[in-house]
């Protein structure tokens, strides 16, 4: 189990997660209540800017790339003077799964502090919050960045489901593991249906953005196949370069239900 205690009074700090990804929702929210942190989370920027007038947070965990309000609008409220939060210098930590350096200095230009590329891990998440929260024996510092989590992969022996990783993640912790793959193959399969939908009426942006959200569920719960195929898709979409696409959703679909094999008779 991590411990975080020699690191900051983590018995009194409260973290706000802005997160629209359910499945990514639920490993995180899982990580910090087993670090003893209190946490609570929205679902979009502007649910999370509401949450900040309201609650006095210590730190807000980001997600970048989110529907009705991203987290660079977001954050952009939170510092402007004469948004109604009750503190404007908050530590915003942004998370996204574009760990590119210019994505990085988009978030920080827009006004957040640091930077942790997902799927998060506690060992990461733990480095980062030392860093931030109060009572930190750590210097404040904007040089942190996680090592970025590649897209694809040449190895083709990508395993269809990452037990071990998995189950890291979430710190041993099984009784969670079984909450969160129960909500990743209950909202999966819808979120299929509408990539396909998404797809058929030619809305190519509506199509990526829901690529991007399998990928991130997939990377969380260790569905590499599952992340590697879905990461094609979005990058399929983003560059207009259509001609396979269906194709590459129909064998999404085969390899989610092999997935779903696996985990329903997955024995924790």
């Amino acid at each position: 189990k991590t411990d975080l205690s020699t690191s900051f009074d983590h018995r009194s700090a409260r973290i706000l997660l802005a997160e629209d990804n359910t499945t990514n929702q639920q490993v995180a929210l899982s990580i910090l209540r087993r670090m003893g942190l209190h946490a609570d989370a929205v679902a979009d920027g502007a649910e999370a800017v509401k949450a900040l007038e309201d609650i006095p947070y210590d730190l807000v965990l980001m997600d970048v790339q989110m529907p009705e309000m991203d987290g660079l609008e977001a954050t952009r409220i939170i510092r402007h003077p004469d948004s109604a939060v009750r503190c404007h210098d908050i530590p915003i930590i942004a998370m996204t799964a574009h760990a590119m350096q210019g994505d990085r200095q988009r978030c920080i230009e827009a006004g957040m502090n640091d930077y942790i590329s997902k799927p998060v891990t506690p060992r990461e998440l733990a480095e980062i919050l030392s860093q931030w929260l109060p009572k930190s024996d750590k210097p404040h510092s904007d040089k942190h960045a996680a090592a970025p989590h590649s897209d694809t992969a040449a190895d083709t022996s990508t395993p269809i489901f990452d037990r071990e990783g998995f189950l890291d993640r979430l710190m041993g912790d099984a009784e969670m593991a079984k909450t969160v793959i129960e909500v990743f193959l209950c909202d999966i399969p819808a979120q299929i249906e509408s990539l396909k939908q998404s797809l058929q009426d030619a809305d190519i942006e509506t199509a990526e953005r829901i690529a991007h959200t399998i990928k991130g569920a997939a990377a969380s719960v260790g569905g590499e196949v599952l992340r590697e195929l879905a990461a094609e898709i979005e990058q399929a979409c983003k560059n207009n370069a259509l001609d396979h696409v269906d194709d590459r959703v129909s064998e999404l679909a085969r390899r989610f239900d092999a997935l779903k094999d696996i985990m329903e008779n997955l024995k924790l």
